[in-house]
C-alpha cells in the first residue's frame, strides 16, 4: 500500500459542491470501514474477556459458583493471551443481573482481582487515603488475612452492610473473577490449588449453588477473540446482553453507526460482512504492530538501554510512578493512551492496581520483550541467549515466558510442557550466581536452561517478578536482552 490511495479519497470527484454516485459509494464504504476499524481497537478489551467466558463457560459450564482451575498449571493447549504457566489459575465468571450482588468469601493468603466485562477493575473501598481497585486477597483491603467482599451493580440502591463486607461496584452486570495460587515448588502443584480453591461466591440473598471447581488443565480450549469479521457477531451478543455503558458515548455511536445496538438487530448487508471482514483483519494487524514496535516509545521501555517494554508506561528512571491508570488513561490529562491499551488488550488480560502498584514487595511487575539487543523481531528458528543477573528480586517468584507472536498463547513445542521457566525450576547457574537461559529450536551443546521454539513462528517473552524487592525499584537490578547466537541458515 502506499500513500497513492489517501490521496485517491481525497481526490475524489464533487460536482458543483456534491459527490458523484460513484464517490458516494466509496466515501460510505470507505467511512464504514474505518468505523469498524476503530471499534474493532475499541472494543478489544471487552471482547478478550468475553471470548474468555464464552470458550470457559463452554468447556466447563456456567455459572458464578463455577471456576475452572488449571490444576496442572496452564500449558500452550488452552489459548489465552500470555497466560502464567508459573501460578495456578482460577478464573469465574458471573452476571449480576441474575445473581444481584454477590459476596466473596476470600480465604487467607489469596490473590485474586476482580474485572468488569470492560476490563476495568470493579471500585472498591477507600480505606486510610487508598483505593482499591480490583484487588483481593494479597494485594487488597483485606491483605492476606481474609475477608468477605461484596459486589453491587452500579447505581445499586439497595442496603450495604459496609461494617462486615469491602464493598466493591461493577459497572458491568458481568464480573470476572481471577484468582492466582502459588507453591513453592514444581513437583508439588497442592498448595497452589487449595489456595484457589478456598474462595467461596455465593449471592447475598437466597440460596446458594455449591462451588464447582473444574480441573481444565488437560482440556484443550481456545479462548481467543476472533481475528475476522465473526468479532462483530460476538460483540453484537455482548451488547445485547449486557447494560449500556455511560462511558465513550461517542464510541457507542460509532457501534450503532455499524448496526450494533441494544435496540434493533445487526443485519449487516453482503457487502458490509465483506468490509466488517476486512476491517476485523486489519484492526488486528494494527494492534498487533502497535505491540511488535512499543520499543520506539520511549516511555514504555522498562530502561532505556534494553528492549524491555512496561504495559503501564514509567519514566525509565523512576519505576514507581506509572504515567497511566488502572483504565489506561494519561493520570496528567485522564485521555485514554490508545496504544498502550491496544498492547495490552491484544496480547495480554486483566488488570487491578495490585497488577501494577509500585509497593515494595507487593503485587507485579512485568516486561515484554519483541526484539532481540539488534533491535530485530524474536524469530523460532534463531537460537538466542539472555543473561540474568544474580539474585532476581521477587519475594514470591520470577519466570520468563514464552509467547507466539501470532496467538499470544505459549509457544507450543513439542516435547515442552511448558513455556516458561522460573525460580523453582532447577536450572543451571554461572559461578557468580548469574542465570543464562537459551531459547531456540534446539538447546546449545550443554545448555540444559532452555526454552524451545517452533522455526518459521515468531515469539515474544514476559518476564514477571511477582513481589519485587527494592533492588528492582532502585534500578539495582536489570535483566539482558534476547542476544541472537546462532541464525538460521
Amino acid at each position: 500500500m502506499t500513500v497513492d490511495r489517501y490521496r485517491e479519497l481525497a481526490d475524489l470527484r464533487f460536482v458543483g459542491g456534491y459527490p458523484t454516485q460513484d464517490t458516494s459509494r466509496a466515501l460510505s464504504e470507505e467511512l464504514f470501514f474505518q468505523r469498524a476499524t476503530q471499534v474493532y481497537l475499541w472494543a478489544l478489551p471487552a471482547m478478550n474477556m468475553y471470548a474468555m467466558r464464552t470458550a470457559l463457560g463452554d468447556l466447563s459450564g456456567y455459572g458464578y459458583n463455577v471456576m475452572s482451575v488449571f490444576e496442572k498449571r496452564l500449558k500452550p493447549n488452552t489459548l489465552i493471551t500470555t497466560p502464567n504457566s508459573d501460578v495456578i489459575y482460577g478464573l469465574a465468571f458471573a452476571d449480576l443481573s441474575q445473581t444481584g450482588p454477590l459476596v466473596i468469601e476470600a480465604p487467607p493468603k489469596l490473590q485474586a482481582l476482580m474485572d468488569d466485562f470492560w476490563h476495568r477493575p470493579l471500585t472498591g473501598p477507600l480505606i486510610d487515603g487508598r483505593q482499591y481497585l480490583g484487588d483481593v486477597g494479597i494485594p487488597g483491603p483485606d491483605h492476606g488475612e481474609g475477608g468477605k467482599y461484596l459486589i453491587v451493580p452500579e447505581g445499586y440502591d439497595g442496603e450495604v452492610d459496609a461494617e462486615n463486607y469491602y464493598v466493591y461496584t461493577s459497572r458491568t452486570n458481568g464480573v470476572f473473577v481471577f484468582v492466582r495460587g502459588f507453591f513453592t515448588s514444581v513437583q508439588d502443584l497442592s498448595p497452589g490449588v487449595a489456595s484457589v480453591e478456598g474462595i467461596t461466591i455465593r449471592p447475598l440473598q437466597g440460596a446458594a449453588e455449591p462451588m464447582t471447581f473444574r480441573h481444565v488443565s488437560d482440556l484443550p480450549a481456545n479462548a481467543l477473540f476472533p481475528v475476522d469479521g465473526t468479532y462483530f457477531d460476538l460483540l453484537e451478543k455482548f451488547v445485547h446482553n449486557e447494560r449500556v455503558d455511560a462511558v465513550d458515548p461517542y464510541m457507542h455511536g460509532m457501534l450503532a453507526a455499524l448496526g450494533i445496538a441494544q435496540s434493533k438487530p445487526f443485519t449487516p448487508t453482503a457487502r458490509q460482512r465483506e468490509l466488517l471482514d476486512l476491517a476485523a483483519r486489519t484492526g488486528w494487524k494494527m494492534a498487533k504492530n502497535i505491540a511488535a514496535n512499543r520499543d520506539t516509545a520511549n516511555k514504555a521501555l522498562w530502561w532505556e538501554d534494553r528492549r524491555w517494554i512496561s504495559h503501564v508506561e514509567t519514566e525509565p528512571d523512576d519505576f514507581m510512578h506509572t504515567l497511566l491508570d488502572e483504565e489506561w488513561r494519561e493520570r496528567t490529562t485522564g485521555h485514554t493512551d490508545v496504544d498502550a491499551k491496544a498492547h495490552m488488550f491484544i496480547n495480554h488480560y486483566s488488570i487491578s492496581t495490585g497488577m501494577m502498584s509500585s509497593i515494595v514487595g507487593m503485587g507485579a511487575k512485568y516486561g515484554n520483550a519483541y526484539k532481540d539487543a539488534d533491535g530485530d523481531y524474536l524469530r523460532g528458528e534463531n537460537v538466542y541467549r539472555i543473561d540474568l543477573p544474580p539474585d532476581p528480586p521477587a519475594n514470591l517468584f520470577w519466570s520468563v515466558t514464552i509467547y507466539d507472536a501470532e496467538t499470544a498463547g505459549g509457544v507450543d513445542a513439542e516435547g515442552q510442557e511448558y513455556p516458561s521457566l522460573n525460580g523453582m525450576n532447577d536450572l543451571d547457574y554461572n559461578d557468580d550466581g548469574s542465570i543464562t537461559l537459551y531459547v531456540g529450536p534446539e538447546p546449545p551443546a550443554g545448555a540444559r536452561n532452555w526454552l524451545k521454539s517452533v522455526p518459521g513462528r515468531g515469539w515474544f517473552s514476559l518476564f514477571r517478578f511477582y513481589g519485587p524487592k527494592q533492588e528492582f525499584f532502585d534500578h539495582k537490578y536489570k535483566p539482558g536482552d534476547f542476544v541472537k547466537v546462532e541464525e538460521a541458515g
